[in-house]
């Protein structure tokens, strides 16, 4: 892909200046977006269904046109028979990225992914990489350890990536939409998890939110996340 991967520029060595198309909260969430309609597709439209296994920033490309595209299928299985069920396999993945039920259990689903894509989620809203050390020799902190208590507090703001400028208006509604969403796909346990088609519901009204003029009708006074339990 003529634009490498996501981890690429997100991590970039430099700061707000090589960040280039990634400046943008607007193009962060379509990104998002796009990944997430990849994924979508495996689990709902692809037959048979398929769970990649190893959803991770590095593993997400950008084509000329700044799309999103889902790669690399060598850990990918196909998914279980019936509908909600799991395969009971060795787990695998990358860690940081890996969903700790599946770890623990041994029984692969589908929310095994949408764990993994949380932790994407977390990384484009804040610029952390999924595991990372907040000062040099320091232990490693996970991003969903750094990020997801201050979201699920109502603090958002405070672990946005400081390379772009603060989120406005309606933009501020979409990340925090975003945010919120990504809280719920990094749960503990797979059943409070949404599914990739709420994911994706949820990433078409953020970026909706982005598109709408400032000025325009006036905003939700709540903001509700779309799940549901499998």
């Amino acid at each position: 892909m003529k634009n490498g991967a996501l981890y690429g520029h997100l991590h970039s060595s430099g700061g707000s200046a090589e960040l280039g198309k990634l400046s943008s909260w607007k193009t962060r969430i379509r990104i998002l977006l796009d990944a997430s309609r990849g994924i979508e597709y495996l689990h709902n439209y692809a037959v048979p269904p398929i769970i990649h296994r190893d959803i991770k920033s590095s593993n997400i490309l950008l084509d000329g046109d700044w799309v999103a595209k889902v790669s690399d299928f060598g850990l990918s299985l196909m998914g279980p028979e019936a509908e909600g069920g799991h395969l009971a396999v060795k787990a695998a993945g990358t860690m940081g990225y890996m969903d700790p039920e599946y770890y623990g259990l041994q029984q692969l689903t589908t929310k095994s992914d949408v764990y993994g894509f949380g932790v994407v989620m977390l990384e484009m809203l804040t610029g952390r990489r999924a595991i990372f050390r907040e000062e040099p020799g320091g232990n490693p902190v996970s991003v969903v350890d750094y990020a997801a208590p201050a979201i699920a507090g109502g603090e958002v703001a405070n672990v946005l990536d400081p390379r772009i400028a603060p989120p406005a208006g309606h933009e501020e509604e979409a990340v925090e939409l975003v945010a919120y969403t990504a809280v719920h796909c990094v749960s503990l346990e797979g059943k409070d998890r949404p599914s990739m088609a709420d994911v994706v519901m949820n990433l078409e009204s953020a970026l909706a939110l982005c598109e709408t003029s400032l000025h325009g009708s006036e905003s939700s006074n709540s903001i509700s996340v779309a799940s549901s339990v499998d």
